[in-house]
């Protein structure tokens, strides 16, 4: 059943009062997503074959099933290292020359959080470095107490990265709340005991996304949910 608007601001603002605050990176943060999609498919029509854009969405994104399970889907005769390989120099350099930036929603969010002293965190499938070169394009590098990406954490729906990030800046599941937009952060939201808020895309709007604490229709909601709650903190 979906919650009424008034019900979801009143959850959203219980939420939020936790004291850690951990973001997915890739369609939280930054509008990512179409990138990451144009660079894996750039490497693989090179070996004949072209993603579906909507398989992508569900199988890629939401999913977290990758370049092996593409393969797997359409038995192709292709290594998954192969691709991830060749895949990551094309989008390492649209993180390092600005292509990639913040939704406008997202930065006000961060910004909003900042000022009310929130600890933030990043847990993502992006490697730490292509997130931290899109931070310091953005100037927010220096606000985030913990990065976990793919290189130093299992892939979601593992629970690793959240666990990581709660270790790296000292709090319990309690403590925290995850911002997430896919279905694999929520489960692997759910093994870890962390509460999980959910970002609806225009690709996610049928998805139920059971196990999440709460579900946003959009970036607009949020920050629009964002700004009622800290208001009274930021003058």
């Amino acid at each position: 059943m979906t919650l009424n608007r008034d019900t979801r601001f009143a959850r959203f603002a219980d939420l939020f009062a936790a004291r850690v605050v951990i973001f997915d990176f890739d369609g939280v943060l930054v509008d990512s997503e179409r990138f990451h999609y144009q660079s894996y498919n750039a490497v693989f029509q090179k070996y004949g074959h072209t993603i579906d854009p909507v398989e992508y969405a569900k199988y890629w994104t939401s999913l977290g099933l990758g370049p092996k399970g593409e393969i797997e889907r359409h038995r192709l005769s292709i290594d998954p290292l192969v691709i991830r390989r060749e895949k990551r120099p094309i989008f390492s350099e649209l993180c390092r020359n600005g292509t990639i930036r913040f939704f406008p929603e997202a930065r006000e969010l961060v910004e909003l959080l900042i000022r009310v002293k929130k600890t933030l965190a990043i847990a993502s499938g992006t490697i730490r470095i292509d997130i931290e070169a899109i931070l310091e394009n953005e100037g927010l590098r220096q606000h985030f107490a913990s990065v976990v990406g793919s290189d130093t954490a299992a892939l979601k729906p593992d629970p690793e990265s959240f666990l990581m990030v709660l270790a790296e800046v000292g709090a319990s599941p309690s403590e925290a709340v995850i911002l997430e937009d896919a279905e694999k952060g929520v489960s692997a939201a759910v093994t870890a005991k962390i509460p999980v808020v959910v970002i609806r895309t225009p690709e996610t709007g049928a998805i139920p996304f059971e196990g999440a604490d709460l579900i946003l229709e959009s970036h607009e909601e949020l920050i629009d949910f964002a700004r009622r709650t800290f208001r009274t903190n930021v003058g």
